[in-house]
């Protein structure tokens, strides 16, 4: 049954304009029933299109927004609909605020729709159309809805994870037997997802023996590869696993995902390797790739990358949900940080260091001992905000690291690179 939408359309009293103060102000402008909204040249425009309507504490409201956009290029950070939860003549920084988080083009228009809990403690909400830091952009809202909606149920993933090392020295079949065992351990709890450690396929060879680890390196798919899609076809999950890849006369410290079929579903090579890999001849790899599963999207970083925050920021920019982290061992300390800073849940395997499973409020749920495996149930659409008062612009989640975000950081981040690359900076 259609909801009916809270929102007046064309009536000009209904929809205002606003701006913190006048040097920001865009054009704004109407045409027909649309609203539109021009940067005008100015980088640091921030205006919004503005209506309040009266809602209640507690109920599911859906904003939906179909606009018609030109020069913009990032979404996120500059065409951001989002409602300000209104308590009576409250200041708006005692107010929350939810986002729209993800955006999809219908023809030639863009559609971002999504649903929110009006907090119990509000009365009313604001809905804002807001363009900022986009001096060549322009916008038309051709139609803007608020409905009484239904949020989405659990969206529950079980994940299993391990602490495994082979002994030393330890064959190529040995590798998968030990690896095999785990995941039939695993198996037994029906899991959607497990993972395994960095360097899977020769996990026992030591690095100083560069010639007989170069020559262990596997293509994609290999015998170790197959037989992770044997057993992702067998207990109907994803499986992922760090190997050393063989490209041609390269090599890559890489990560591998296999889904329910045993098909391969991708591959994410490491950005960072760890020095010792370098002069084995392990080269870098080149981008940051996102995962789509029946359950939701999935991010790989690899060891020694969880050192550098853009790693998992750059993956939950791009959407995912759940972050996989292959390695030999790692900081403890990162791992509630990098869940926390991006609003994901991590999934740790490894050589030496503890197995885990943390939630986005950084709290572990499962960590294992010495060569154990675990598993634990998370819920993808419980991600609550980490931000620790009720207003600020995080509580989105994933759209929230998103629209937090600002054009002076980024541009500044920018023209640092920039000075680093010509050499201005030492």
């Amino acid at each position: 049954m259609e909801r009916a939408n809270l929102l007046s359309e064309t009536a000009t009293e209904d929809w205002t304009t606003w701006t913190p103060m006048p040097s920001l102000t865009p054009e704004f402008s109407r045409q027909g029933e649309s609203l539109g909204i021009d940067g005008q040249g100015n980088p640091h425009c921030f205006g919004a299109w503005c209506q309040r309507v009266a809602v209640v504490p507690g109920k599911a409201y859906r904003l939906r927004a179909v606009m018609r956009v030109t020069g913009i290029d990032d979404l996120g950070l500059h065409l951001t609909p989002h409602v300000v939860w209104r308590r009576g003549e409250a200041p708006e920084e005692q107010c929350a605020t939810d986002a729209i988080r993800s955006f999809r083009w219908d023809g030639e228009q863009l559609v971002g729709e999504d649903t929110f809990v009006a907090p119990d403690s509000c009365d009313g909400a604001e809905v804002r159309l807001l363009l900022r830091y986009a001096p060549e952009g322009r916008v038309w809202f051709d139609a803007v809805e608020l409905t009484e909606g239904q949020m989405p149920g659990p969206r529950r993933v079980r994940v299993g994870t391990m602490r495994c090392r082979p002994p030393q020295p330890a064959t190529a079949e040995d590798h998968l037997r030990i690896y095999g065992e785990r995941i039939d351990r695993l198996g037994a709890d029906r899991p959607d997802l497990v993972l395994l450690p960095e360097f899977a396929n020769t996990a026992s060879l030591a690095a100083s023996r560069g010639e007989e680890l170069r020559a262990a390196a596997e293509e994609v798919p290999g015998e170790f590869c197959r037989m992770l899609a044997e057993k992702a076809k067998k207990y109907r999950c994803y499986v992922c696993a760090g190997i050393l890849e063989r490209d041609g006369d390269f090599i890559f410290n890489a990560a591998v995902l296999f889904d329910r079929e045993g098909e391969l579903v991708g591959k994410q090579r490491k950005i960072h390797p760890y020095w010792p890999e370098e002069p084995l001849g392990v080269s870098p790899g080149e981008g940051s790739e996102v995962f789509r599963t029946d359950f939701g999207i999935v991010g790989i970083m690899i060891c020694y990358d969880s050192w550098w925050p853009e790693s998992t920021r750059l993956l939950a920019l791009k959407g995912a949900e759940i972050i996989l982290f292959p390695n030999a061992g790692y900081e403890e300390k990162i791992l509630p940080a990098r869940a926390i800073d991006n609003n994901v849940y991590l999934v740790a395997a490894t050589l030496g260091s503890p197995a885990a499973i943390v939630d986005p409020r950084g709290e572990l749920l499962a960590v294992s001992g010495v060569d154990n495996v675990l598993s634990a149930e998370i819920d993808l659409n419980d991600r609550p905000k980490c931000h620790p008062n009720a207003g600020g612009n995080l509580n989105p989640g994933p759209g929230g690291a998103r629209w937090a975000r600002n054009a002076r950081s980024a541009l500044l981040y920018e023209k640092i690179l920039r000075e680093v690359r010509s050499g201005a900076v030492e």
